[in-house]
């Protein structure tokens, strides 16, 4: 990893961060990707971790749109961990191929159906330009609703986080994994 070592279990001092390392990395692989780094501060990790699963295990955005986010934002801030994690996640889900491609080549966004595209845009104009045109915003409520729309701008902002943290400290892709 770059500018901080990835902390074990055992080097945190007391209990209570023992614990939260427990937290954290129940469904994670221990020792890599972000949680790596915010294990320098782990109630902070702790804090994140709980949105992170919200997002996972109990929010209402349709599982590719919240992988067309994370996409999007990893290949606009040109971050390979979290590519290479949601990529396989996309995949799994059943993400289309010529949207995927799509992100990953930087590519106009003709392959795009029109709610992929509606994702893309909305997600890219939060990530650039901090907000949303009126038109945009009443076609994401629309499409989404707005409880999605909501949840939507918050993995925006909790995955421009997470990539954050990548660029900052120098988060790579595992080796061996392709990216872009």
């Amino acid at each position: 990893m770059g500018q901080l070592e990835s902390l074990s279990r055992e080097q945190l001092l007391s209990p209570d961060d023992q614990r939260i390392w427990d937290h954290v990395y129940s469904g994670r692989t221990p020792g890599g990707g972000p949680y790596a780094v915010l294990m320098h501060s782990p109630k902070m990790a702790e804090h994140f971790s709980n949105v992170e699963n919200y997002f996972r295990n109990s929010g209402k955005l349709d599982p590719v749109d919240k992988e067309l986010i994370i996409l999007t934002i990893a290949r606009a801030m040109d971050v390979r961990y979290p590519w290479s994690r949601h990529e396989i996640r996309a995949r799994q889900l059943g993400m289309r191929a010529e949207a995927l491609e799509t992100l990953r080549a930087n590519a106009p966004l003709d392959a795009l159906n029109d709610h992929e595209r509606l994702i893309v845009e909305m997600t890219s104009a939060l990530l650039h330009d901090r907000k949303m045109s009126d038109e945009m915003f009443a076609r994401a409520r629309a499409e989404l609703g707005d409880e999605r729309l909501v949840e939507a701008v918050g993995l925006v902002a909790h995955y421009n986080f997470i990539s954050m943290v990548a660029r900052t400290f120098d988060l790579d892709a595992p080796p061996g994994i392709a990216t872009f």
